[in-house]
């Protein structure tokens, strides 16, 4: 017999035998190992898509946390401080969005826009990355702000690392501030 039919018998042979071994469960002799993996499964949350959701939570607090509060809103555009899509779709929702990029002529464009519309306070947000965590369940992001037009020209909105965590529902969450003990004053310290 050549070669050639020996391999494919063996594999003939082989194919339902790991497909019935796959079937049978996952080797370790336990008699309830796919209830023992959906509890595995359960225990980790999975949120609906892993980047997304929480840029939009992210770019909600940043907004509406700022000082001065934005009315309008401008991203970059066609650079690296960029919102990607989702995080644009956030600043769609709260109010007039422009994109804003490097080109003195664009700009001008749209700083006239900004100011026939009238005196709204506007802040082009950039984005200024991500890491993640924790398998991907905790994603910190990096946003800063600067105000264009009208009374706050010029203000720098500080930049901020925002978590969002992937909570027990399977939701994108802010975590909940936490309020640390206020520190003993030096007059506390010698009562």
């Amino acid at each position: 017999m050549s070669p050639r039919p020996r391999l494919a018998a063996s594999l003939t042979l082989a194919a339902p035998l790991a497909l019935l071994l796959a079937a049978c469960g996952d080797g370790s002799g336990a008699k309830d190992s796919s209830v023992s993996g959906n509890k595995q499964a359960a225990a980790v949350p999975q949120c609906a898509n892993a980047d997304t959701t929480a840029l939009r939570r992210a770019v909600l607090d940043y907004i509406t946390t700022a000082d001065p509060l934005p009315q309008r809103f401008l991203s970059a555009f066609g650079t690296d401080s960029a919102l990607p899509e989702d995080g644009f779709k956030a600043l769609q929702d709260k109010g007039p969005t422009y994109f804003y990029n490097d080109n003195p002529k664009n700009q001008a464009q749209v700083r006239q826009k900004l100011a026939d519309a009238g005196p709204y306070t506007s802040m082009l947000v950039v984005y200024k990355g991500r890491t993640e965590s924790d398998n991907g369940n905790t994603v910190t992001f990096s946003l800063g702000g600067h105000y264009i037009g009208g009374e706050h020209e010029g203000k720098v909105s500080p930049v901020r690392q925002i978590m969002v965590r992937c909570d027990s529902t399977g939701a994108w969450r802010l975590p909940k501030p936490t309020t640390a003990p206020a520190a003993a004053s030096p007059a506390d310290a010698s009562k």
